[in-house]
């Protein structure tokens, strides 16, 4: 059996739980409570990507502005400006309406600018909206979920997804594979 290609992580002790790491291409859903963590797990698994393995990514927000996560980074040593300079990282703060919006269309900028830059990792914070909890009736939770997975994976990009606990169960108890 072949050896399977692994996303190294960087964080502490994560890899060894893990088994060595993620497997390439994989979309991981992280969940948990407000102020659990999520976000700076998810930014150190980008900013970890970028200075330890040289892959770049690409960092989702719609709530957090860019300078409140910067800002937040630098507390921990992390560079963030510097690695966008670098064209290693480039953080993206939209409405989960477009970005839902741009993973439907075969010419989406995001995606364009993903491939522009070789990305290989995406951390997207806030995903609950995304699969369904916006208020858009138009779409299924499921599809809209599996419609975020195919654009994702298109791009072979290793996808950590974060959601709020409290806002996956409120809004949709089933919502999610």
């Amino acid at each position: 059996m072949p050896e399977p290609d692994l996303v190294r992580t960087g964080v502490s002790g994560l890899d060894t739980v893990l088994s060595n790491g993620i497997p390439r291409g994989n979309v991981i859903l992280l969940e948990g409570a407000i102020g659990t963590g999520k976000t700076t797990l998810g930014v150190e698994l980008i900013y970890r990507g970028a200075t330890l393995f040289g892959e770049p990514g690409l960092i989702v927000l719609f709530e957090v502005s860019p300078e409140k996560l910067v800002r937040d980074a630098a507390r921990f040593g992390w560079d963030l400006p510097a690695l966008e300079r670098d064209g290693l990282l480039k953080i993206i703060f939209t409405t989960r309406q477009v970005f839902l919006q741009e993973l439907r269309q075969a010419d989406s900028l995001l995606l364009d600018e993903a491939t522009r830059m070789n990305a290989r990792r995406i951390f997207v914070d806030g995903v609950a909206g995304v699969t369904g909890g916006s208020g858009d009736s138009a779409h299924e939770p499921r599809e809209s979920f599996q419609v975020l997975v195919e654009g994702l994976q298109r791009e072979h990009l290793t996808a950590v997804l974060a959601v709020e606990a409290s806002a996956l169960n409120a809004e949709h108890p089933t919502a999610l594979p």
